[in-house]
């Protein structure tokens, strides 16, 4: 058995769904909503038609335009059905009315409705996601820098901890290294300091004891004693200092000095030879005379050296230097200071 095909009052199917929109329903004041006879009727051979592929399409469009037909039509009779009981109660409330509607509509078509209000919801849930996206992508962007900068610190980090690690090795060798050296120097100069602080007590000990036994006036004649020991000693080197004097024949020969007798030691402005002592200034003789404790009521330069000279041991003596000198370069320089001469 053939179906036929009647597209005279079928409307043309597509690919694509129709659209669900419906269209609000405006009843003008003052009119009768319209009844079931108005509504047009859809005949029975486009329905079959929606189960059987066209030509030009396939089974899954005509089946989809099928179920569109079929979801229009059960929309449009519970519509009718509506505008029925309005007609036939013009006194019933709106909520009745809605329920009564809500009621002649099909599961298929309510099912179909929750299911486009979910879709937009995840369409918007969509979008919503697309814009953080693009926020986020935006910010990445931007932070790339900080980001790759931040990285590098993190590398930097560990580099630096790491080194921090074999640093603070080392600094352990380090300080073992040098806690055993102090404890050794500590060890050595405890040593030392306390058998400096024994000799010290010791000496304590014996200076207290002697002081106890030996009386004040032996340590007087004793402080004395030790003094005149350092003059004797004085005065033996300077008689011997005053015999090798007496050898010296020439003015450029070395002398023997003398010692204070205040010191062990020679004055720091004695002559090492009897030129030397020749050449020096009156200011400088007068300083050697007044260190030895020489007293001379002599005047004149010439005097002060040679009283110097007969102080020393030496032999020779000094005389002023004649007008008729020689003008040879040893005259001229000997002629600056004085002649020097054989002492009678």
């Amino acid at each position: 058995m053939k179906i036929k095909n009647s597209t005279k009052n079928q409307p043309k199917m597509t690919d694509q769904p129709p659209s669900r929109t419906l269209t609000p329903l405006q009843i003008p004041p003052g009119s009768s909503p319209p009844s079931s006879q108005s509504r047009p009727s859809v005949p029975k051979s486009s329905l079959t038609a929606g189960t059987t592929p066209s030509s030009s399409g396939s089974f899954a469009s005509s089946t989809f335009a099928m179920s569109s037909l079929d979801t229009t039509t059960s929309t449009q009779t519970a519509l009718s059905s509506v505008m029925s009981c309005t007609q036939s109660s013009p006194g019933a409330k709106s909520g009745d009315i809605f329920t009564q509607a809500q009621r002649s509509v099909s599961p298929e078509s309510q099912a179909l409705a929750k299911m486009f209000g979910q879709t937009q919801q995840i369409i918007q849930a969509i979008h919503g996601t697309y814009d953080i996206l693009e926020k986020l992508t935006k910010f990445f962007a931007k932070a790339g820098p900080a980001i790759r900068a931040a990285d590098k610190l993190e590398e930097l980090r560990r580099k630096l901890q790491g080194q921090q690690k074999e640093y603070e090795a080392q600094l352990e060798l380090l300080e073992e290294k040098l806690s055993e050296q102090l404890q050794e120097a500590i060890k050595r100069d405890l040593r030392d300091k306390a058998l400096e602080l024994v000799k010290k007590r010791i000496q304590e000990e014996i200076a207290n004891s002697v002081n106890k036994e030996i009386p004040a006036e032996l340590h007087n004649q004793t402080a004395r004693h030790e003094s005149q020991m350092l003059e004797v000693g004085t005065s033996v080197y300077n008689s011997e200092a005053r015999a090798q004097n007496t050898g010296i024949c020439t003015a450029t020969d070395n002398l023997h000095p003398l010692w204070l007798s205040s010191a062990n030691k020679a004055h720091s402005g004695f002559p090492a030879t009897v030129r030397v002592l020749a050449d020096k200034s009156n200011e400088d003789i007068e300083t050697l005379l007044r260190a030895y404790n020489i007293v001379l009521p002599a005047t004149t330069r010439e005097d002060k050296i040679n009283y110097f000279l007969n102080f020393i041991g030496v032999n020779l003596r000094v005389i002023p230097t004649p007008p008729t000198a020689s003008t040879s370069k040893e005259g001229k320089k000997l002629s600056s200071t004085l002649v020097i001469s054989g002492g009678q």
